[in-house]
Formats: structure tokens, sequence, C-alpha cells
């Protein structure tokens, strides 16, 4: 995916997951829907002093503004060999075991040279499930609560941090944890 394309698709996200329309977003860079939508739909390339403005709008770096780490769906299906219990005989299966998702890829955040946490893309917060997402142009690990003010706390394993409602409009979900790998032994060509 191009650096064009990854623009794009971000400038898509961060708007729809703040529930923005597009003339909203217009305003904001003191452009007309249109000019703003062409950035979005990818016919006009968007100026840096723009792409900057809507980065410190949503509260996220510049960096994160053009990754491609998002949305980088080029290989979206892992096959395994799968082996089946059949009335306590262990056997191969014939059809390999598929881990796919058509609607969202997938991080992975290596802990160590063993283990490995996956995360599948989201814009959503998953309650009660570990997050990655991005506070403050910094990454971050952790569960998000929210108080019925609008206001919460990012529960992490350092320490909590507690934000206020319009504190919360700068946090950007980006995965939320699918699996734990655990590796055994060192094996370089996984994860």
């Amino acid at each position: 995916m191009t650096v064009k394309e990854n623009i794009k698709q971000n400038l898509a996200y961060f708007r729809k997951q703040r529930n923005l329309t597009t003339e909203r977003v217009a305003e904001v860079l003191g452009l007309s829907r249109q000019a703003y939508s062409n950035y979005e739909n990818g016919t006009r390339d968007i100026s840096v002093v723009y792409l900057k403005q809507l980065a410190d709008f949503y509260g996220v770096g510049l960096n994160l503004m053009i990754s491609s780490s998002i949305f980088d769906a080029h290989n979206n299906k892992v096959k395994f060999s799968t082996i089946v219990n059949n009335s306590g005989n262990l056997e191969f299966d014939n059809n390999p075991t598929s881990i796919s998702n058509i609607n969202a890829s997938f991080i992975v955040l290596k802990i160590s040279d063993l283990k490995a946490k996956i995360f599948e893309t989201t814009i959503e917060n998953i309650k009660n499930n570990e997050m990655l997402l991005e506070y403050k142009h910094k990454l971050i690990l952790g569960k998000v609560y929210y108080h019925d003010d609008g206001s919460g706390i990012i529960v992490t394993n350092d320490a909590p941090i507690y934000f206020t409602k319009s504190e919360a409009k700068s946090i950007v979900f980006i995965g939320t944890l699918l699996a734990i790998v655990d590796k055994s032994y060192i094996n370089d060509n996984f994860l």
C-alpha cells in the first residue's frame, strides 16, 4: 500500500471514529466539503500543513496519520495444518485451519523473543478487553473504562491514566487483543 493510500484510509478512519461529517472536518481546515472529500477519496493530495492540522485536531502523531499499521490488510489469512481428536486418537485433518478476518487486519506486538500479542484492528473500545491505542501522541496498551460523564481511566501495567471528557476525544483505538502467542523456544521464522 502506498503512503497516499494510507493517508486516504486514515483520514476516513479518524473522521469516522469520532463520528464527524466531512463538512465538520472541512470546517476545521477552512475548506469546502468537496475540497476535503477530494483528500479522503484520494483524488487530490493533502498538504503536510493540513495533515499536521488534522493530526493535532485528532490528538494523534503525524506518523500515525500516514501509518499503514492501522489498515494493512494485504495478507489477512493464515493457514495451519490441523490435527483433530477423533475418538481419542489424534489424526491429521485434510482441511487446514484458517485464521482470517476480511474486515480488519492484525498487528503483532512483540513482547520478547518468546512472547507476542496479536491485535485485531478496530476503531472502537471493546469493554474489559486489552486495547492498543494512542493517547497524547503515545502508544499505550491497556483497558479503557468510561464514566457516565464521559471521563475515564486507562488501566495499564505501569499506572492508571485518568482522562477528562474533553481528553477522551484524543484517544485513538488501534486494536483489541485477539490472542497471545507464548512460544516454547525461539524460532526466527515464526513471529
